[in-house]
């Protein structure tokens, strides 16, 4: 999907490319749930939510606007397989395991929400990471291994896009985005 087709605001979004890997990451094909933490304009929850029609997806999302927007785009897309849960993530919501998930924020509390997930994934089930800063994918990794999640990878992505300058063209970067991804420990 082009990011021009969401309905957006100022809430950050994951980008189409970033978007498309991630998704890739989070192996969706014989997944029934998946969990987006941190879903911003929805953009990975409403990509994943069309591309498997039969996925229950659940979306974590603690700002109002961002609650909004998610709603906004779930209806232009037209989409019955999302729940948005507009709540700081960890949440009590859940009576059965998840079988992928995904964090784009954690509103700081990323150690607290990551623990959380070991005890809600299934096991094997995979989560990915996404993050910009370095101090974030370095407290990432670090967690990770602590809870002992496995085949823990990760990716720098550095996309630019051709944009006008003056009479010319040149190559605008958007933000190098690391993509963490792993499988839940036994």
């Amino acid at each position: 999907m082009k990011d021009s087709e969401f309905i957006r605001g100022k809430v950050p979004m994951t980008k189409e490319e970033i978007r498309t890997l991630s998704i890739s990451k989070l192996n969706l094909k014989n997944c029934s749930t998946f969990l987006d933490v941190g879903g911003g304009t929805g953009s990975i929850s409403i990509q994943a939510a069309l591309d498997n029609k039969d996925l229950s997806v659940f979306t974590i999302e603690k700002n109002e606007e961002a609650v909004g927007l998610i709603h906004k785009n779930i209806a232009k897309f037209n989409i019955d397989n999302i729940q948005v849960i507009k709540e700081y993530a960890p949440v009590d919501y859940f009576d059965k395991k998840i079988d992928s998930a995904f964090i784009g924020g954690s509103g700081g509390n990323l150690e607290e929400i990551i623990i959380w997930l070991k005890g809600l994934l299934n096991e094997s089930a995979t989560l990915v990471i996404n993050c910009i800063i370095v101090e974030t994918l370095n407290e990432s990794l670090r967690i990770l291994k602590e809870q002992g999640f496995e085949d823990i990878e990760c990716v720098q992505v550095c996309v630019s896009r051709l944009a006008k300058l003056g009479k010319g063209n040149y190559f605008k970067p958007l933000n190098p985005t690391y993509i963490i991804s792993c499988k839940r420990g036994r």
